[in-house]
């Protein structure tokens, strides 16, 4: 979340006041013991800072916290120059946190700002790596109090604020101290003295363009001009960059450079048309930001503001913390909709809203509680990390929801049609209706999953799994690999005893493909069985179900002790069912890294063959493991789409139609 500048402090009784730390803005991750300490730029600044990288994993607690990296000097000042300096482990470092945006699954972004506060100091309270940013009632006697300390400023908070990231409204605030700001280097003038140049030529981004803002010829070291020289000279570049002509440059040699450097400069005043008045004096170089995060900042007056927040209207929030879902007033495309069902599971529930990359996809009631200690959250951060390695087998394949509304283990509410409810940045497939019923549409907009917003959105629903087709919407009639389905039949009490069996009939399996020099892959069904895909192209549904069922006849021959072809559940009396049933269009099948709907929350875990022997754990395969797993492992269904394989498969499998 960013601030607005402001020429002096407001003083309003709404908005609470904190001190400006003068350092490097961080925005940490801790999830299970795993920190990661990302810069405004996204620069993954972890490594840089091991003591405060300790303090985090200490909390024993999933968080994103914000705040700023500081060092003090021994008067209890930022130092700004022993942090750029900083190496690890010889200075005292501080991180002074202000917010806290998710702990333990809990998204706290729409939460009141003194309530996260107050999260948040109660979190860090034990440990003197952190400094807690208190905040004050005064504005206008904080800000005397940092100009008479030579501190940065202060910034203004509004105590009812969610927190928004990239916004830059009148909620949060700043007054500098002095007119500082961070600017991009565009070039430089050359120097008729002995200096390595004259002074420095910067800017920022206006609508998008960069925009020539001032010149500085000051703040130097001797000793480090010739590296900033160096520096730019392995940017140079013949044309200027700027958008605008540089003036005052006073008959000065001038040489451009790509803006790609970020410094931190401090001015006198700004001019009418938006310039720098004098020569600016350079402070050092931002390594944190990115260029094109730089935008020029004209203060806004104090009357303007508080012109602002009162043409502003309050957000009616029926809950203090956070919205909730008021009843649904939406039409239903057809009769009986699953989709009211949805609808009125989110009702009064708790909402938060996740802009991300493609569209903003909003989440209801993620404390609900799926399994025992396993909220909602939990499955969504799951599916938001795994999203790399699940998002290809979900490509261009139209999705069938099987949404789980209150736990997993709960009843299941179907849902094909999307009746205009698909996330703005998803796709659909538009079929036929196969089998016309009353009241339902002759069509069905089938959801395609491209991205893991779309992913998330699912999730959201209610989708515990991930059902996607074995076909592609450039293809709809031909799929891309025959699925077998080793299922067993047993009670529950006996379901591990069901795997043993399970295991030696995917060892046929195995056996049978070998024999034919197919290529298949093996997968835990992520419940009580196994699913193994045999890619292939060129065939059409009706062609790959005949050829699963010969192989699954072959199969059953091998085994027939423990294994069964009866579709009738009473007629196979505790053997596996090799399903070769699930090749018909519009079948679906779990993923591969789809968590399922078991009475526990398994994965559906890709396989090497050779891990397919009596003693495989089914259970080990959990959501904190999948990705411990993959980094160990690989990615083991990767080859699945390789066309080679594919074509030499294709080959095989004619003879067996």
């Amino acid at each position: 979340m960013l601030c607005t500048l402001i020429k002096e402090p407001i003083d309003r009784d709404d908005y609470l006041y904190e001190v400006k730390w003068d350092g490097y803005r961080i925005v940490s991750f801790v999830e299970k013991g795993k920190v990661r300490m990302d810069s405004r730029s996204g620069l993954n600044y972890t490594s840089k800072y091991p003591p405060i990288e300790k303090a985090l994993k200490s909390l024993k607690h999933d968080v994103i916290i914000d705040g700023e990296v500081v060092i003090f000097n021994q008067e209890e000042q930022p130092d700004f120059d022993a942090l750029q300096l900083y190496n690890g482990h010889e200075s005292p470092i501080k991180y002074c946190v202000f917010d806290l945006l998710w702990m333990d699954g809990q998204d706290l972004r729409g939460f009141p700002l003194t309530e996260r506060k107050e999260l948040l100091k109660i979190l860090v309270k034990d440990d003197d790596v952190f400094r807690y940013s208190e905040s004050f009632d005064d504005g206008p006697a904080l800000y005397r109090q940092m100009l008479d300390l030579n501190l940065e400023g202060i910034v203004a908070k509004k105590k009812d604020s969610e927190y928004t990231e990239g916004d830059r409204g009148n909620d949060w605030l700043k007054t500098p101290t002095r007119k500082r700001q961070e600017f991009v280097i565009g070039g430089w003038a050359e120097s008729d003295k002995a200096r390595s140049f004259k002074s420095l030529l910067f800017g920022a981004y206006q609508n998008g363009k960069f925009t020539w803002i001032g010149r500085s010829g000051g703040g130097f070291k001797d000793k480090e001009m010739p590296g900033i020289l160096k520096k730019l000279q392995a940017i140079e570049i013949d044309e200027s960059p700027f958008v605008n002509k540089v003036l005052d440059a006073k008959g000065a040699k001038m040489h451009w450079v790509k803006p790609q450097l970020v410094a931190n400069f401090e001015f006198a005043t700004w001019t009418k048309t938006g310039r720098i008045r004098k020569p600016a004096t350079f402070l050092g170089f931002r390594l944190d930001k990115k260029p094109e995060q730089v935008v020029r900042e004209v203060p806004k007056s104090t009357d303007v503001i508080e012109d602002e927040i009162a043409e502003e209207k309050p957000a009616a929030k029926s809950n203090p913390k956070r919205p909730q879902t008021k009843k649904s007033t939406r039409k239903y495309l057809n009769k009986d909709s699953n989709w009211q069902r949805v609808d009125e599971s989110f009702e009064g529930s708790e909402v938060t809203d996740f802009p991300m990359k493609h569209c903003t996809v909003q989440l209801h009631d993620i404390s609900r509680e799926l399994w025992k200690g396993v909220a909602k959250g939990d499955l969504i951060l799951y599916y938001n990390k795994i999203a790399p390695y699940i998002l290809p087998y979900l490509q261009d394949r139209p999705q069938s929801l099987n949404l789980k509304l209150t736990k997993a283990g709960g009843p299941t509410t179907f849902i094909k049609d999307m009746e205009n409810r698909q996330p703005d940045c998803a796709e659909v497939f538009t079929d036929r209706r196969r089998v016309k019923k009353a009241g339902k549409r002759d069509q069905i907009d089938y959801l395609v999953c491209n991205n893991v917003e779309t992913l998330l959105t699912m999730v959201d629903w209610g989708c515990v799994d991930i059902n996607p087709r074995a076909s592609r919407i450039q293809q709809p009639e031909e799929p891309d690999y025959i699925w077998l389905d080793l299922d067993p039949t047993v009670p529950k009490k006996t379901e591990d005893d069901g795997f043993e069996q399970v295991i030696e009939v995917a060892i046929a399996t195995k056996t049978v493909l070998d024999k034919h020099k197919l290529q298949g892959f093996v997968k835990t069904s992520g419940k009580t069985g196994l699913h193994i895909y045999i890619p292939c192209s060129g065939f059409s549904f009706e062609q790959t179900r005949i050829i699963a069922n010969n192989l699954a006849d072959e199969i059953h021959q091998l085994v027939p002790h423990i294994s069964t072809r009866s579709e009738t559940v009473n007629h196979r009396k505790g053997k596996v069912y090799i399903d070769a049933n699930q090749n018909d269009y519009g079948d679906t099948l779990a993923a591969p890294y789809s968590v399922r709907p078991y009475h526990l929350p398994i994965v559906s875990t890709p396989l090497d063959w050779k891990e397919v022997k009596p003693g495989l754990d089914r259970y080990k395969f959990t959501m904190e493991e999948i990705l411990i797993r993959i980094k160990k492992k690989g990615e083991l269904f990767h080859d699945l789409n390789d066309e080679k394989i594919t074509i030499q498969n294709g080959a095989i499998m004619s003879a067996l139609i």
